[in-house]
């Protein structure tokens, strides 16, 4: 999959190559879940993110945002969300952001 997104072939995907790439893929992620990911994953701040980086936290987070995704779209057909709810979903980001 890296290598796919991997356009210039070197080894490392720039902001953009890594923005395109999430957004084609059907993850359910926003522009901010994206923008996330690439701050949690550029560890060094190179503005360059490398399978190496990108595996500790990319699953988790990944995880962790179409969860939330699918508790939003429960909690839009019910029309009563549920704050407690989204906050727990939502917590394990928040702490990483710390």
């Amino acid at each position: 999959m890296f290598n796919n997104m991997d356009k210039d072939g070197s080894g490392k995907l720039t902001y953009s190559e890594f923005r395109d790439s999430f957004r084609t893929l059907s993850y359910g992620l926003n522009d901010n879940d994206i923008n996330m990911l690439i701050a949690l994953a550029d560890e060094d701040h190179d503005e360059l993110i490398s399978w190496k980086e990108f595996i500790p936290i990319g699953i988790d987070a990944i995880r962790t945002f179409y969860t939330r995704n699918i508790v939003k779209k429960s909690a839009e057909k019910m029309k009563h969300p549920n704050p407690d709810a989204l906050k727990m979903v939502y917590w394990d980001e928040i702490q990483k952001t710390y």
